[in-house]
């Protein structure tokens, strides 16, 4: 897929737009409690992503209350790379696990280095 196109994709607490080079996450509003967690979901995007860590995509910018994130795009994943890959050992840095669910849609490319970025499915 170009990253040209635009993509809605839509996991359970939030919906993320993908447009250009910018993933744009927003919380989604289904019931009252999962639009609280969308919220909750970007505020700890925002603070997984300042420590810095190399497997995790950027957040670029961010509104307060967790309202939007948004983040570089990243190629997604394929099936077939996930499963070349031991995506269980990957996470595991030793001094932290990169927080990510283990399965194709939650990784993906930025400059040529694997990172998590839960865009849904």
């Amino acid at each position: 897929m170009s990253l040209a196109s635009k993509v809605l994709k839509a996991g359970v607490t939030r919906r993320v737009l993908l447009v250009g080079n910018l993933a744009i996450k927003f919380p989604r509003w289904y019931s009252w409690k999962n639009f609280l967690l969308g919220l909750l979901a970007n505020m700890q995007e925002v603070k997984f992503s300042a420590t810095g860590w190399p497997e995790l995509c950027p957040v670029i910018f961010s509104l307060p209350g967790g309202f939007m994130v948004v983040m570089r795009r990243a190629t997604e994943m394929t099936d077939d790379e996930f499963m070349a890959r031991d995506m269980a050992y990957w996470i595991d840095r030793g001094n932290y696990v990169v927080p990510a669910e283990i399965k194709a849609d939650s990784f993906g490319w930025l400059d040529g280095r694997l990172v998590a970025i839960d865009y849904g499915n």
